[in-house]
């Protein structure tokens, strides 16, 4: 779909990204999720042209890593506002359906535990989710619906208590733990058979190399890497991972989502088994 507007693509672009970033706050209201869900419909464009017009841009290509940051402040700050909501609620579950992107973490998750199946013919053991957040949704559905047991780590201390109190709220804890920890200086990871590694973890190509580095280095040989990355315009919400670019790492799978999942998803292995 092509989007028709009164004005250019990246024109639009840099008027969100200049109205978001002069905000002092990103909390939750109307017109911050206007500006959002602009972005985010701009960002499922399915045009070549509008692909070609906004990617070629170097007014949007000078401003990527920034908008990256804006959408990585927006994200934690609408996280934080739900996992509040929820926590407080008298019925938690209920509540927690009521998370807009609910949906979409459902498709995405279900579509990365297909392509774990895909290259080794069972879901993992262990799970590692680096960049968990305040709202651990992906977590939670692993750890509901499919009945894995997940170790969660954010560099944030608020992030990791707001997980922990939904986490009781749903009677998940035996199945979910936090940890304040920093990616960058994961220690020894090779009780885990899978790392997930969300998509706003290192914002560009000299940090998610730095840290690709580190955790090869802690992880056990043979075990797998899933990254999520993005494609096409949905590179303006979340730093795109070069599949060809995840040395150390052996790339096995690569997949790019047409729907409303935003997401691409890579999975590697960590060499050496």
């Amino acid at each position: 779909m092509s989007i028709a507007t009164d004005s250019p693509l990246p024109s639009r672009i840099h008027r969100i990204y200049q109205e978001l970033a002069m905000m002092g706050s990103l909390e939750p209201s109307q017109r911050v999720n206007h500006l959002f869900s602009e972005l985010v419909s701009i960002s499922r464009s399915r045009s070549a042209s509008d692909v070609a017009s906004v990617l070629e841009d170097p007014i949007v290509d000078a401003i990527r890593e920034a908008l990256w940051r804006v959408c990585a402040r927006g994200e934690y700050e609408l996280e934080r506002h739900w996992a509040r909501r929820v926590g407080a609620a008298a019925d938690p579950a209920a509540e927690l359906q009521r998370f807009p992107y609910v949906p979409n973490y459902e498709k995405l998750t279900r579509l990365e535990l297909c392509a774990l199946r895909g290259v080794r013919d069972a879901l993992p053991r262990s799970v590692l989710f680096i960049g968990s957040g305040p709202l651990p949704l992906t977590s939670m559905l692993l750890a509901q619906r499919y009945g894995l047991t997940v170790t969660n780590i954010d560099i944030d201390e608020e992030a990791c208590d707001s997980a922990r109190t939904l986490a009781r709220r749903l009677e998940l804890s035996d199945r979910l733990s936090f940890v304040r920890a920093d990616a960058m200086s994961c220690g020894d990871l090779s009780e885990f058979d899978c790392v997930f590694l969300a998509a706003l973890v290192g914002m560009n190509k000299r940090e998610k190399d730095r840290l690709l580095r580190q955790l090869c280095a802690s992880m056990r040989p043979g075990a797998l890497l899933l990254v999520r990355s993005s494609q096409r315009l949905r590179a303006l919400l979340y730093p795109q991972v070069d599949v060809h670019g995840m040395d150390p790492f052996v790339p096995l799978l690569e997949l790019h989502p047409h729907d409303e999942v935003i997401n691409s998803v890579i999975i590697a292995e960590r060499p050496g088994a």
